[in-house]
């Protein structure tokens, strides 16, 4: 009898832990909202340098949240807006989102767009040719492979800007007028391949 009581005992504990914990999170994440919209009212009023100062604090606070994972995109873009492109790049690679739904996506290519800034073309190719891999969306796709084959250009690789023209044209049909600016784009990369090009 005492070993089912304390069964018994253990299982209420076990209970009022799960569902405390259940509650923590829930007001946690309450909490982490209303905390974030306030910080989105600081930008809206470009109070930018105190958004800053805002979303760091938000990070240490809620860490592991979906909202600090959304703050990290918003800390990273300030950043980077503001002309401090090493420090968006610092923010998003300790953030290391993944890429396993939109925001990691999205955070992606916000860290591809500050490679861009500061010149790291391959770093930068690389990181928007993964993006559009795991995109679902087609502008998504298009403008990844666009800003991709961009950085191929800017590292004399133009066969390889060309095969990624050639797969952003194949996601459009063959009427569609949205391919006249990467038929355009693909011509002008087959112009510097010389006679070569597309034999």
């Amino acid at each position: 009898r005492q070993t089912l009581t304390l069964i018994a005992v253990a299982l209420l504990l076990l209970v009022a832990g799960g569902i405390y914990y259940v509650n923590f999170q829930r007001a946690l994440r309450i909490q982490a909202v209303n905390r974030l919209e306030d910080i989105h009212r600081t930008i809206s009023i470009s109070a930018f340098e105190d958004a800053k100062a805002q979303l760091s604090t938000f990070l240490e606070s809620f860490d592991g949240t979906d909202q600090a994972r959304e703050a990290v995109i918003l800390l990273g873009r300030l950043h980077l807006e503001s002309g401090d492109a090493p420090v968006a790049i610092s923010v998003l690679e300790r953030a290391d989102l993944g890429f396993r739904d939109p925001i990691g996506v999205q955070a992606n290519s916000l860290l591809a767009r500050a490679y861009e800034v500061q010149g790291r073309w391959p770093d930068a190719e690389e990181t928007y040719l993964e993006v559009a891999d795991r995109a679902d969306l087609d502008f998504v796709i298009r403008a990844s492979l666009s800003s991709a084959a961009q950085a191929r250009r800017r590292q004399q690789n133009h066969e390889g800007a060309a095969e990624l023209y050639e797969r952003i044209l194949a996601t459009f049909d063959d009427n569609d007028p949205g391919r006249g600016l990467y038929e355009l784009r693909l011509a002008e990369v087959r112009q510097l391949l010389g006679p070569l090009a597309g034999s």
